[in-house]
């Protein structure tokens, strides 16, 4: 990632050379010159750029220049801001004496001055979660199984059964409680089924406010808790729900106890589940009652991610494939350790190879899968999709983390 954002301090480093290289102010202090030829390093630099991105992975010294450009990039940058700096003060001072003969004429001519107070419009930045199953799950049916009984056996047994899945990022937690809420609700195990993704959030008042949210649209702009709490109620009576929490974080007792208790006043029937997500055992911890139920989900097995694999890179998991590029695959499936996460990500980019067998070996030679942790090898999975992006879309995918957590883009806006 470090190298996308280079590329970005080249472009608008040499963006802003342009620029100044034609301001009167450049040109007073005679710095055109020098300018000029700072446009030509950083043209050359970004020219050759993308190829070095793409090489730093099998050549050292590639590695090694880029890290040195990067401090000459970062250095010129701040010559840059020096530069813009003091262009701007001296603009500013220039703007001042200006406003203030302006200033000094209108009090000539007996003028006032009237300030109006300007309100900036609030930003409704939506958040939409749901529990729509986008692909194919594999591996999860024995997950999926037991959770669904554990929700059965205790329905109607008490107010609230809580079930936590617990693993690290990347094993599919969510994927799994999609998956349960889907055969539950088939099976009408409950009335009502409701999704909140809490992330580092946890906040009982607006977990319960897009509760109601989602049972009443149109009492979404309730800011009152109590109010909050008497709707939902009202919108909760004579039926058992099931209520999601994806990706929790939360490891401090007392909000969850402050949640659970108010679930508890809002539920006046027996047989209402909680289903959790979380990464953290210790989120797991405190939940635990004798109605708490901990599901820990493990690896899945090469050939379970080869499978995942093939169907993201071919569209169709019964495709017919050539045996190398078969054997290919099985091999750089075990590279992904069990993390569906990375079966997707992978399979996704080797689907953009489509049959390329010399592009498929330069993955399973790449040294960026070789980490021997778990989580570090999710992010080199999704460091090596990222580097074979398109150079178009590179901008695009950087542009987009600059977005909160869970947040979902609009197509239309």
């Amino acid at each position: 990632m470090a190298d996308i954002v280079l590329s970005f301090v080249v472009d608008a480093a040499l963006s802003r050379v342009v620029s100044l290289i034609t301001d009167e102010i450049m040109l007073a202090w005679n710095l055109k010159d020098d300018l000029k030829g700072l446009r030509e390093s950083l043209t050359m630099i970004r020219a050759v750029l993308l190829d070095a991105e793409e090489q730093q992975t099998k050549r050292e010294p590639v590695r090694l220049w880029l890290k040195k450009l990067r401090e000459v990039a970062y250095e010129a940058e701040d010559v840059l801001d020096e530069l813009a700096y003091e262009n701007l003060r001296r603009k500013v001072e220039m703007q001042e004496q200006s406003g203030s003969e302006i200033k000094n004429e209108a009090m000539g001519y007996g003028l006032q001055v009237v300030t109006k107070d300007r309100i900036m419009p609030q930003i409704d930045l939506d958040r939409v979660t749901d529990s729509v199953l986008d692909d194919p799950v594999v591996g999860r049916e024995a997950d999926v199984s037991k959770i669904v009984n554990l929700l059965n056996c205790s329905n109607d047994q008490q107010v609230l059964t809580i079930v936590s899945i617990v693993g690290m990022g990347g094993l599919g937690k969510t994927t799994l409680a999609k998956l349960v809420c889907q055969e539950v609700m088939e099976k009408k195990f409950f009335d009502l089924k409701i999704w909140v993704c809490v992330s580092d959030n946890f906040d009982d008042q607006r977990i319960l406010g897009e509760m109601l949210q989602t049972l009443n649209a149109n009492m979404g702009g309730l800011t009152n808790k109590d109010a909050v709490l008497q709707e939902l109620e009202k919108a909760l009576e004579g039926k058992k729900f099931l209520l999601v929490l994806d990706d929790v974080w939360n490891e401090v007792s007392k909000r969850w106890d402050d949640l659970k208790t108010r679930l508890v006043r809002v539920s006046r029937n027996t047989g209402n589940a909680i289903v959790v997500t979380t990464r953290s055992e210790q989120v797991a911890s405190i939940m635990e009652t004798s109605t708490h139920y901990r599901h820990t989900l493990n690896l899945l097995s090469d050939d379970e991610c080869w499978s995942i694999m093939k169907e993201r890179a071919f569209g169709n998991g019964e495709a017919s494939i050539p045996l190398d590029l078969e054997c290919i695959g099985k091999e750089i499936a075990k590279k992904c350790r069990g993390v569906p996460l990375a079966a997707k990500v992978l399979g996704g980019t080797m689907g953009g190879f489509e049959r390329d067998k010399e592009a498929w070996l330069s993955i399973m030679n790449s040294n960026v899968l070789n980490s021997s942790d778990n989580k570090d090898n999710v992010e080199s999975v999704l460091k090596l999709s990222f580097d074979h992006l398109p150079p178009f879309l590179k901008p695009c995918f950087a542009y987009c983390s600059i977005f909160p957590k869970d947040f979902i883009l609009q197509r239309k806006n």
